[in-house]
This record gives C-alpha cells, sequence and structure tokens, in this order.
C-alpha cells in the first residue's frame, strides 16, 4: 500500500486495534484497555470475532500498517523509502527504528519534496545508496 495522506485517513486510522476476550480481564486489572469496548477494538472470542462486522475485510493488517507508522514515527523525521514488515509487532518496529537511527552511514536527511507548511525545513531519512 502507498501511504499518502489521504490513504493514511480513508484506509489506515479507520482500523481498529484488535485482542483476545479470554486476555481482556487480565489486561483490566494491569489498568490497561479500559477504556475498550467493540465500538473502538476488535474483540475475538474462541468461536471467531465478536463484533458486529469489520470496518475493512483486513483490518487486522489495516491495524499493524497503523502501528508500523507510528513506531516509524519515534524516528523522529518522515522516512522515504519502502517497508515491509512480516509478522510485525511494536517491538520488532521500535528495535528497527533504533537501528536505523545507530547506522547514520546508511542514510541521509533531505529537504522533503513539496512546499513546507511551517517555517521549519522538513527532513526525511533515504537509503544512502540513492543519493544522487
Amino acid at each position: 500500500m502507498r501511504v499518502t495522506e489521504q490513504s493514511f485517513i480513508d484506509e489506515i486510522a479507520p482500523a481498529r486495534t484488535f485482542g483476545f476476550l479470554k486476555e481482556v480481564e487480565m489486561l483490566r486489572q494491569q489498568g490497561l484497555a479500559l477504556g475498550g469496548s467493540l465500538e473502538n477494538a476488535i474483540v475475538i472470542g474462541d468461536t471467531g470475532v465478536l463484533n458486529s462486522a469489520l470496518r475493512f475485510e483486513d483490518e487486522f493488517v489495516r491495524h499493524k500498517i497503523l502501528d508500523l507508522i507510528g513506531d516509524m514515527a519515534l524516528v523522529g523525521h518522515p522516512i522515504i523509502g519502502h517497508v515491509v514488515a512480516h509478522r510485525g509487532g511494536h517491538g520488532l518496529h521500535t528495535e528497527f527504528a533504533a537501528m536505523l537511527l545507530d547506522e547514520a552511514d546508511a542514510w541521509t536527511l533531505v529537504e522533503a519534496p513539496g512546499e513546507s507548511t511551517s517555517a521549519e525545513t522538513l527532513v526525511a531519512l533515504q537509503p544512502a545508496d540513492s543519493r544522487q
């Protein structure tokens, strides 16, 4: 999926997080998922999805994309590139973001294409081998 501002708004941001009914009580005892409901999360029980309907046929995958975008934001700059995650999760994503920042010879800061929306110069990360 090519992520643009509009595709993010229409196709990624509405994807809800998901979890298993058998884990809800444990999460709540830990002070987590206190605001969770079938409106803002997909709940999976022993017989399948408990929600009346998914927002997208592949809503689980779209939420994983949302997680990846949020975790890559930890880099502090937009990324110009292509990311493929297989069985990704927050731990893997944040480890990748940290590795990316540690390997300064693997990327360069560049001015982002398009007009800046603020007085600051926009910057982005791109692979070092794509520099011209």
